[in-house]
């Protein structure tokens, strides 16, 4: 071998070993610095899209954590992987929620029965819209969520199907005070039908029993 071609040879051979050598060449997912170390690529906003030495593994979407240690006074709920209410998929991205809570993030709860088809299913902050009152600024304001009924249903899930009320017969507190039945019977919540107390009768119990 000619010597310029020999001292070519070994000044690359000293090239590649002074380069740096990252795990797995950061599996593609990161960028390799000084020490041998990866810098994984990041989300749009910020957060690593990667994670582990190699940049192997996925991290998952993060939002305010629903339980965590206080490190001061309002200070209790960080910006964690799946809200601390599931756990990260480290091979997909996808947060693994538990039991009633959703969203990409864990971040909230989830109404009971989808709202049985019977309404829809709204966070704090529209629930308080809805009322004409606010609630923006707590930390859970579109966390916890809850059903808004359609007309004729009630209940924690919309399950309920109202009965008709009106005016007591006996000018006692009726549909106005929020007895069903026009306070003169029980409502099956089932079919929405009353049964009315005895000596009363109507769709509504809204009618006396005359004896003759």
């Amino acid at each position: 071998m000619a010597p310029r071609t020999l001292l070519f040879v070994t000044l690359a051979s000293f090239v590649a070993m002074g380069a740096a050598y990252c795990p797995n060449g950061c599996s593609g997912h990161g960028s390799c610095g000084a020490n041998d170390k990866c810098t994984c690529y990041l989300r749009p906003n910020g957060d690593a899209a990667w994670t582990a030495h190699d940049c192997s593994l996925r991290t998952c979407p993060k939002s305010a954590a629903w339980v965590a240690v206080a490190t001061a006074a309002n200070e209790a709920h960080p910006s964690v992987e799946c809200s601390n209410k599931g756990t990260c998929n480290r091979k997909t991205g996808e947060c693994d929620c538990f039991d009633n809570y959703d969203g990409i993030a864990c971040e909230r709860t989830v109404c009971p029965g989808d709202c049985s088809n019977h309404g829809f299913c709204y966070t704090e902050k529209q629930l308080a819209a809805d009322a004409d009152k606010t609630y923006d600024t707590p930390w859970d304001a579109m966390k916890h969520v809850g059903c808004v009924c359609d007309l004729g249903y009630r209940g924690p899930d919309c399950s309920l199907q109202e009965c008709p009320s009106g005016v007591d017969v006996l000018k006692g507190d009726g549909n106005s005070k929020g007895r069903d039945c026009s306070g003169r019977g029980i409502c099956d919540y089932g079919s929405g039908l009353c049964k009315c107390f005895t000596g009363y009768f109507g769709t509504k119990c809204q009618h006396q029993t005359i004896l003759g």
